[in-house]
């Protein structure tokens, strides 16, 4: 299938983070503008009671003004109604505004509805920042691709003296702001995972020294398991009451509609590939199932008897005859003489030599192999996801090790001639003995027999026989229907940015990601093999993912922006063909299943069982169990429990069910090992996600709160 490599436009994948850059850049130079103090020393208090005014004063208008937002509605498309209706309205400077406060030519702004707050569009704040500082103005985002970041300003005076205070705000929060996010059941974390992090009912901590630096909030609240208590859990930002997100709005039509890049036709499941060089490989194939098919066959059926008389050549006997035979006899034996040579034997004294050794008692160093527990841990600065069966143990696994230890033993340190006598049969001779045997003697006997004779003769044969009559009939078959292949098709994601639809189920996800793309599934996607992000020049954004002797952390000659969305309405699932040291960078959206290991399923209280044929039959209906059957039968699919040594992961993950990195299992010492799934997990949270989301990735209709810091000030209120 042809294709055609459109022109490059890195620019749609990176507005976002210029202006969130830029903006900080002139905010922290604008902030040094006010680091001089020129003031008499009799009124050094009095500037700076004006100065601590002034600021809370700016402050307290900012969160007023946040509250007025944090608390808007929103419209059908996201919109936040407080923000929109402020711009939708423009205020202009008065003569009364201080010079240095008026806007730059071409740059508007509103006022928040109740408050004195600004309202600009951020690409338009960072003229009026250019302007404070006294630099040229220049365009920036002529294409307005970051329409959905605003900055708030308040104005604190206090005598002369007047400080600027601004916050950076995105009216939605995109779902890739998650590291964790799960909707249902207990969501049980672990490490020390940077990233938002959220449970729609309760959240366990697992282990001891977790550290959580950015917001952990849970709608039912907190729990510590396998060691962590909350005196060891350190928590910087933490709700246990927070408010229910509502994962269910995900929409897969309009996601459909949104997709640019490829729409699959209903019905069928895909393969994709990444390739580095930003082409994305997609195999479309028919679902394998079971199919009732209707077949004709015909049958023979017993109607009755008849009699039948047919006539037969038979061989019959009509009498005999005497035939005259010979046969050998014994009638006799004769004895017969002959010799043998016997040998003569004698016993004798004979002399011999050999080598015995001499041993010594000698301590030295033996080895032996011993079984230990050895307990798993993560990196630092990194989390997972674990469940367990009991709550309690530390997390390990038994190996064989070397021992040495000091032992004494018998060593051969020489060896010495010893002569010994030994009495031995020796043959001297031989002597001839005559011996006897007896031989048959044999005569030929002549004797009769009687043989029969026979002659052909025609006979009539009368017998029952069945009659039978052929019917055709028809009956329902399961018949096994695999999957099949129609093509391929590449696209590029690193020239133009957007979505790739599936309406179907992804059995195959790995690869190579240069660019950025968001991929959507109606049912379930497998990842079946590593998936990093690497830029033209090959460079991968992290580095040793498949070396867990060395830091998982950012690779300082990557010079690319690809970023990834996985979004199913069903499972996100690691498989067992993936590596022993997997590697994965995305954020992965579930909204109706789950994301996490394969080769388990969920009870319907949550807990985690292997996935084998009687868990199978108890937990899915007949339809869900026929259609995984199907699937396991097909070549490019088999669902199945493995044990893996490490998952390294940049992204977050969005579940509905339970997220399942790791399931522990207990044992009677106290210990725990892990049944399926990563022995080791290190997680990093990819901060690019927070503010500049995968193409049309799914938001949450509330703020974000990017910069929030004071921006100017000024003694001299001079016109």
């Amino acid at each position: 299938m042809g294709w055609t490599k459109a022109r490059r436009n890195r620019e749609s994948g990176t507005i976002l983070i210029v202006v969130v850059l830029f903006l900080a850049t002139a905010v922290a130079a604008l902030a040094a503008l006010g680091s001089s103090r020129v003031v008499a020393s009799s009124r050094y208090q009095t500037v700076l009671e004006d100065e601590s005014r002034a600021m809370v004063q700016a402050y307290g208008s900012i969160h007023k003004a946040l509250n007025v937002v944090n608390t808007s509605a929103y419209d059908d498309e996201n919109h936040n109604l407080a923000l929109r209706a402020a711009i939708a309205n423009p205020v202009p400077d008065t003569e009364e505004t201080v010079a240095w406060l008026r806007a730059p030519e071409g740059v508007t702004f509103g006022v928040l509805d109740g408050t004195d707050v600004r309202v600009y569009r951020a690409r338009d704040y960072i003229l009026r920042l250019q302007a404070l500082r006294g630099a040229e103005v220049e365009p920036v985002d002529l294409l307005g691709r970051s329409d959905k970041y605003f900055v708030l300003e308040a104005v604190g005076q206090s005598g002369d003296t007047t400080r600027l205070v601004s916050a950076l705000v995105r009216e939605t929060q995109p779902f890739s702001s998650f590291v964790f996010f799960q909707d249902q059941h207990t969501l049980g974390v672990s490490g020390a995972p940077r990233g938002l992090i959220h449970a729609n009912t309760d959240l366990a901590f697992y282990f001891p020294d977790g550290n959580y630096t950015d917001t952990v909030s849970s709608v039912g609240g907190f729990e510590y398991k396998a060691g962590a208590t909350p005196e060891n859990t350190a928590l910087t930002d933490a709700n246990d009451a927070a408010r229910p997100i509502d994962l269910q709005a995900v929409d897969f039509d309009a996601l459909r509609a949104k997709s640019n890049l490829y729409v699959g036709a209903p019905g069928l499941d895909a393969e994709i590939e990444f390739y580095g060089d930003g082409r994305v490989k997609i195999k479309p194939f028919t679902k394998p199932t079971y199919v009732e098919v209707e077949t004709t066959y015909t049958q023979q059926i017993l109607t009755g008897y008849e009699t039948v008389t047919r006539t037969e050549t038979v061989q019959v006997q009509v009498g005999t005859t005497t035939e005259t035979r010979t046969r050998e006899v014994v009638v006799d034996y004769t004895t017969e003489t002959y010799t043998v040579q016997v040998p003569v034997y004698e016993t004798q004294e004979v002399t011999k030599t050999r080598q015995v050794p001499i041993y010594e008692t000698q301590t030295t160093t033996c080895e032996r192999w011993v079984q230990v527990f050895v307990p798993l841990s993560g990196d630092s600065g990194a989390g997972g996801t674990t469940i367990g069966d009991s709550g309690d143990g530390v997390l390990g696994e038994y190996q064989w090790v070397k021992e040495e230890y000091p032992c004494t033993q018998q060593v051969i340190v020489g060896y010495t001639t010893e002569t010994y006598t030994t009495t031995e049969q020796v043959i001297v001779g031989y002597t001839t003995e005559t011996r006897t045997r007896q031989v048959p003697v044999y005569e030929t006997e002549t004797y009769t027999v009687e043989v029969p004779v026979y002659e052909t003769q025609t006979i009539e044969v009368t017998e029952e026989v069945p009659v039978y009559k052929e019917i055709t009939k028809t009956r329902i078959e399961h018949q096994y229907q695999p999957p099949v292949a129609l093509g391929e098709q590449l696209v590029w994601v690193n020239d133009t940015e957007g979505m790739i639809f599936i309406d179907g189920r992804i059995t195959q996800l790995a690869g190579d990601l240069n660019g950025r793309v968001t991929i959507v599934s109606t049912d379930k996607v497998r990842i079946t093999g590593d998936i990093q992000y690497v830029d033209d020049d090959g460079d991968t954004a992290m580095l040793n993912g498949g070396d867990t002797t060395k830091a998982y952390e950012r690779n300082p000659d990557y010079t690319g922006d690809s970023v990834l969305g996985i979004i199913a309405k069903d499972d996100v699932l690691f498989t067992w063909e993936m590596p022993n040291l997997a590697e994965v960078n995305g954020t992965l959206l579930s909204v109706e299943g789950r994301v996490g290991t394969d080769g388990i399923l969920l009870d319907a209280d949550g807990t985690p069982v292997r996935d084998t044929d009687s868990a199978r039959k108890r937990i899915l209906t007949p339809e869900e169990y026929e259609i995984e059957a199907s699937y396991d039968k097909s070549g490019n699919y088999k669902s199945s429990p493995f044990v893996k040594d490490s998952l390294r992961r940049l992204g977050g993950l969005i579940s509905e069910d339970r997220i399942i990195e790791t399931y522990i299992k207990g044992r009677k010492d106290g210990t725990a090992y892990v049944d399926v799934g990563f022995k080791r997990g290190t997680m990093r949270y990819d901060f690019n996600l927070r503010f500049n989301p995968p193409p049309n990735f799914v938001e949450i209709p509330r703020p974000a709160v990017a910069a929030f810091m004071p921006v100017f000030f000024n003694r001299d209120d001079g016109r």
